[in-house]
């Protein structure tokens, strides 16, 4: 560390200081924001100057995405903090500084993201019903939070705007709405030092086109069968039919609090429903639509196709149907945010809430991907359409499912192939490069110019017909389908992030290994039948393990792991084939940006026989996939990002492994400052034979009375009968 380095930093400082002028004069209990951007190289050793940006100085707040950390900024801290640079000499004080890029004044353009304070001001001119909504700072201190919110209430008083409306998030951030405010006061209220980001307030809105193919019948849409205990999934959507007697059969509940009925339009409502119900049946008995059916908690939330409905309102919505129906553990929502795609840097407010809200209530929300509908329309392979085409929030949910599309049908003129990802659906990765879409099912096929006829899914629409579209809104039910079943569908009750996992590993199995560009379209594949997913053929093997890892050991163990027999050869080595899917549900901080997710979770299998020094070691052997996913982006962005990811799948096809006794283990890292607390987590391991010739269940069984592991396999729950498989 040099003194022009230091000389540099000083005078970044000083700007910081010119920059908020009167906010931080002597006596001012405001406090303001700056970002300290980091050296790519301390990124990559995992450095953050902590030491230096401390509770006396000038503390970390937050984050953006990976290498650019918020402060908080006082005038008493930042003298501390320009004598810790001018001065400081142990050896702690001199590597923090070593990794400090820059140091800058966190702006009204900053707060204002892409659109920038002259964009929102032309758009708030263009539109003056829009509301705008104000995200503040979190200062990490009771005393200074108060002081920002009293400094913003006065703020808008005084530009005669009246009370700022408070909007309610379970996740504790702080969101305010601010109507009918003037173009000409954006810049001082973005300007604000408390304000973290403004925008207009979010809208979301259904858009499909149907085309009708008449009356329903009876077959296709048959009343629940009596005595049969179907799952319930919850639909908030625009409604449901409420005319349609075929389909009313199938709702347990209708929730229209929110929209009057003369403000609705069933057919995207419908249409969701109806695949959730009967998809199969409704597709022509096509196999490759599940058999699984689930019955309806009708949420009507969205308007008319040309009514918009703001986030606040969404969310209200949300929370309430949620807490009215608590025996309701999934909950589609295909819904998206229209004019915006997710980011690296941050995670949706939606998204951030939704995940609250299923911590809270242990539910878990199955949001579709989103539709890129611009001209001309992607093709397979895919055309580099660089970031319009990724997913919309609330697509970024971390503890969601997202669900992407794939055609199923094609025809000369469809701008992609059956078993191509749709031309229509949008992209991953998700915010700080997580995986996203995780699964994908059928949601159609069309031309060039969105023309569906013959390639579309079919269901059922607003007027009791019939009728055919395109979209990832439509895939989505799909899944939740066989999420419910899931859940509902075993005698004693397992946890979402077991039955999350159970879904994506019954995907990742099915489709075989992944690569790094399919999974930002495909995910990792199309979920099976459910039966499938419960049960194990002769050639394969799962293995379920549900640990909680303790906070202090950071590590959970299990030794002689149960290879099959038949996985040895006669010198004793082990070829076969594993499949993992680990599933948690870290803590999160909605404050840190692209490092939202707190707590990182590894899982090992390999062997664990004596080293040199006689001692066991653990040599790992399942790799995570895809391999190639570092490819994609800077390895950084991949270190800090994809594998914080709360799903990861693991897979190899071992030939000749040498190893006598093998062990799984699952390794806990919390991000630097994280308080540590136990951690639960879901895995499954499956292993198989390819061939479908080898006796891997029995053999696996055998090894686990030997090895002393408990056996027990998921017992399906007789009252949730299955359809079987045509």
């Amino acid at each position: 560390m040099t003194r022009e380095n230091r000389d540099l930093l000083l005078e970044q400082l000083e700007s910081v200081r010119a920059h908020f002028g009167a906010v931080l004069a002597q006596g001012a209990n405001v406090p303001a924001v700056a970002r300290v951007v980091l050296k790519e190289k301390a990124l990559a050793k995992s450095h953050r100057p902590y030491q230096l940006f401390t509770r006396n100085t000038c503390p970390v707040i937050g984050g953006e995405t990976f290498g650019r950390m918020l402060v908080s900024v006082s005038a008493p801290g930042l003298n501390r903090l320009s004598e810790r640079i001018d001065r400081g000499t142990t050896r702690e004080l001199t590597a923090d500084i070593s990794t400090l890029d820059r140091i800058e004044a966190y702006t009204a353009e900053d707060a204002t993201g892409h659109l920038g304070v002259d964009g929102l001001r032309e758009m708030l001119a263009a539109d003056h019903d829009r509301s705008l909504k104000f995200r503040l700072f979190q200062h990490k201190n009771a005393d200074a939070d108060d002081e920002v919110r009293n400094a913003f209430f006065d703020l808008v008083r005084r530009l005669g705007l009246g009370e700022p409306e408070p909007v309610p998030f379970v996740s504790r951030l702080r969101i305010y709405r601010l109507r009918h405010v003037r173009p000409e006061l954006v810049p001082q209220l973005a300007g604000f030092v408390g304000t973290q980001s403004v925008s207009l307030f979010p809208q979301y809105q259904l858009f499909a086109q149907y085309i009708p193919q008449g009356a329903i019948p009876v077959d296709r849409l048959p009343a629940p069968e009596a005595g049969r205990n179907y799952p319930i999934v919850g639909v908030i959507d625009s409604g449901t039919d409420p005319t349609n007697a075929l389909l009313q059969a199938w709702v347990v509940a209708r929730d229209e609090e929110d929209v009057p009925r003369a403000d609705q339009d069933n057919n995207h409502g419908s249409f969701v429903a109806g695949l959730i119900i009967n998809g199969r049946s409704l597709n022509h008995d096509d196999p490759r639509f599940p058999v699984s059916q689930a019955r309806i908690v009708d949420v009507v939330a969205m308007p008319k196709p040309d009514t918009p409905v703001d986030e606040a309102d969404l969310l209200r919505t949300i929370r309430r149907a949620v807490q009215k129906y608590p025996d309701v553990r999934v909950w589609n929502l295909s819904l998206s945010r229209i004019d915006a795609i997710c980011r690296d840097d941050a995670f949706s407010d939606l998204g951030i809430e939704l995940d609250a809200i299923q911590r809270q209530h242990d539910v878990t929300f199955v949001s579709c991907a989103g539709n890129y509908v611009a001209s001309p329309l992607r093709g397979w392979p895919p055309d580099d359409l660089g970031e319009n085409d990724r997913i919309h929030p609330p697509a970024d949910s971390a503890l969601g499912i997202t669900v992407g599309s794939i055609a199923h049908l094609d025809r000369p003129n469809s701008r992609v192939r059956r078993e191509e990802p749709s031309p229509f659906s949008r992209r991953g990765p998700g915010a700080a490069f997580l995986p996203k879409p995780e699964l994908s099912h059928y949601g159609g096929n069309c031309t060039t110019e969105l023309n569906c006829q013959q390639v579309g899914v079919i269901s059922v629409d607003g007027s009791g017909h019939l009728a055919e579209a395109i979209g990832t809104s439509f895939s989505t039910p799909l899944v939740t389908s066989l999420l419910g079943t899931i859940r509902a569908g075993v005698a004693e009750p397992i946890s979402k992030n077991l039955a999350k996992a159970l879904l994506v590993q019954s995907a990742a199995f099915r489709g075989g290994p992944v690569e790094a560009p399919d999974l930002r379209y495909r995910g990792f594949g199309i979920p099976g039948e459910v039966d499938e997913i419960l049960t194990c053929a002769p050639w394969q093997a799962t293995l379920i393990l549900q640990p909680e890892i303790d906070q202090n050991r950071r590590i959970f163990a299990r030794e002689d792991f149960p290879i099959p027999q038949c996985f040895r050869r006669a010198d004793g080595r082990v070829e076969g084939d594993f499949l993992m899917t680990l599933v948690y549900d870290p803590p999160l901080d909605p404050t840190a940006g692209a490092e939202y997710c707190q707590v990182n979770v590894d899982v090992s299998l390999g062997t664990y026989d004596p080293g040199a020094d006689g001692k066991p070691q653990h040599d790992a052997k399942i790799p995570l996939e895809p391999a190639d996913y570092s490819k994609l982006y800077e390895r950084h962005l991949v270190e800090h990002g994809f594998k914080w990811s709360p799903v990861k799948v693991y897979r190899k096809h071992l030939t000749a492994t040498s190893g006598q006794r093998w062990r799984v283990q699952l390794r806990v890292l919390y991000r630097a400052g994280v308080l540590a607390q136990p951690q639960s987590a879901a895995l499954v391991i499956t292993m198989f034979d390819p061939k479908r010739l080898k006796p891997v269940y029995d053999n696996t069984v055998t090894a686990m009375a030997q090895a002393g592991w408990l056996t027990q396999d998921l017992r399906v729950d007789e009252r949730i009968r299955l359809r079987p498989r045509l």
